[in-house]
């Protein structure tokens, strides 16, 4: 990663963040290694915003008082808050250009919903496709007026679970789908008012749900993880840097001929047919009943 890829002056608004296991945190850290001035993380727990906007200020290196981390309350499943929470973030930052949201709902997204219940699905719509949509639409108008060269952007991070008949995980799966539409859409929408729009869809990473998921299945860490690796065409599963560091990229002027791309961090998962492999069907009990 450069050190020097963000421009200096750059306000940023960053939505998942709250969780220092997460790839929200994660790219919050990327952005300011890598110049960015001020970062605002939103989050729907106060005492967890207060502590991650401790640890990112602390984090703060060789006393560059120019920095600054802050944060501002808000839930992804309510959209109709989400033009709030950008006034509160540009008015502290006194301004705003890039976005980035990479904001679950602490795991259940993908862990805990019911298939068979239309709020499951009703929620997941809330949570990746509406609140990002409504949050990158209320900022816009301070997007449009970034002075970084190639404008304001908006990276948005999903999944390669979009592209993936997994009838257990339907409603996460759907919603990422729709999520790539919307990024695209809105590239599309504002491609001439400075401002460029993007998405990354991750593969496995081992994150905090990465941890929930060896629990809820009685597996240790170390197996589960492991497990998931050997279905990797790389080897190994993805870590929160792996795709802080798109999020850099596309956040950047290093991509500035670039809009409406969903560039793929997925270990090369693209390549293989890893859900249909005998081993995952066994772990995950996806493999259908043999007839008798």
């Amino acid at each position: 990663m450069s050190s020097s890829m963000i421009p200096a002056n750059s306000k940023c608004l960053i939505v998942g963040a709250t969780n220092p296991s997460s790839i929200g945190f994660c790219a919050a850290q990327f952005l300011l290694k890598a110049g960015a001035n001020h970062i605002t993380i939103m989050g729907r727990n106060q005492t967890k915003l207060d502590e991650s906007v401790l640890i990112l200020s602390e984090g703060i290196k060789d006393g560059n008082f120019c920095q600054k981390a802050s944060g501002v309350l808000g839930d992804l499943k309510k959209p109709e808050t989400m033009a709030a929470v950008v006034e509160e973030a540009h008015e502290k930052m006194e301004g705003l250009d890039i976005i980035v949201c990479c904001g679950g709902n602490g795991y259940s997204e993908y862990l805990g919903l019911d298939v068979k219940d239309p709020n499951s699905y009703r929620m997941m719509q809330n949570v990746a496709v509406l609140s990002p949509m409504f949050l990158a639409e209320a900022a816009f108008p301070y997007l449009s007026k970034s002075k970084n060269m190639h404008g304001g952007t908006v990276v948005i991070v999903g999944s390669v679970s979009a592209n993936v008949a997994w009838p257990d995980t339907a409603p996460h799966n759907f919603a990422m789908a729709a999520k790539n539409t919307m990024t695209q859409t809105l590239a599309f929408k504002y491609r001439n008012h400075n401002v460029r729009v993007n998405g990354v869809q991750a593969g496995v990473i081992h994150t905090g749900a990465l941890d929930v998921m060896a629990e809820k299945k009685n597996k240790s860490v170390e197996s589960y993880a492991a497990l998931r690796a050997t279905a990797q065409p790389l080897g190994r599963n993805g870590t929160p840097g792996d795709v802080a560091n798109a999020v850099v990229y596309l956040a950047s002027p290093a991509s500035g001929f670039t809009t409406g791309e969903l560039l793929r961090v997925d270990g090369g998962l693209h390549l293989s047919n890893w859900w249909n492999r005998q081993v995952m069907l066994d772990a995950y009990g996806g493999a259908p009943e043999k007839s008798k």
